[in-house]
């Protein structure tokens, strides 16, 4: 396993987060291969609550959502923990452990909103790694879909 493929992608899980709390719903679509899917799976749910099938679909998914969210309140990913299950020249599997805080405008501290693991599926482009599709398994229903 590369030491080089492993940052490069733990560099994009850092985007990921930074993107999306950012506000940066085209910087955050980038992360994924034009074919990127993302999906969300809830505890007692044999489908999924959120399945996206492009950057595009992901990308208006991203738009909708911050815009929802402007000016009510911001969000931190918090990611940690990350295993390589598998790591090839062109390719990777990994876990990361996932904790989501909100704060409305008028709360004074953070609260937790979302918690559980993201599976993901890597794919090394000429733009360097970019995710093939990620699937947050949560460890509650946080009430959203598509």
């Amino acid at each position: 396993m590369s030491i080089e493929d492993k940052l490069a992608i733990q560099e994009i899980i850092a985007q990921y987060s930074y993107t999306y709390d950012g506000k940066d719903a085209e910087g955050f679509a980038q992360l994924f291969v034009e074919d990127g899917v993302f999906e969300v799976f809830v505890p007692g749910k044999t489908t999924a609550s959120v399945r996206l099938q492009s950057r595009t679909e992901i990308l208006e998914w991203a738009t909708q959502r911050l815009r929802e969210r402007a000016g009510r309140f911001t969000s931190r990913h918090y990611q940690s923990g990350l295993l390589f299950d598998e790591l090839t020249s062109d390719s990777a599997l990994t876990r990361t452990m996932v904790l989501v805080t909100h704060q409305g405008v008028a709360e004074a501290a953070p609260r937790p909103t979302i918690s559980g693991v993201y599976h993901d599926q890597w794919r090394k482009t000429h733009m360097g790694w970019r995710l093939a599709h990620r699937a947050a398994h949560v460890d509650g229903d946080p009430g959203f879909s598509k």
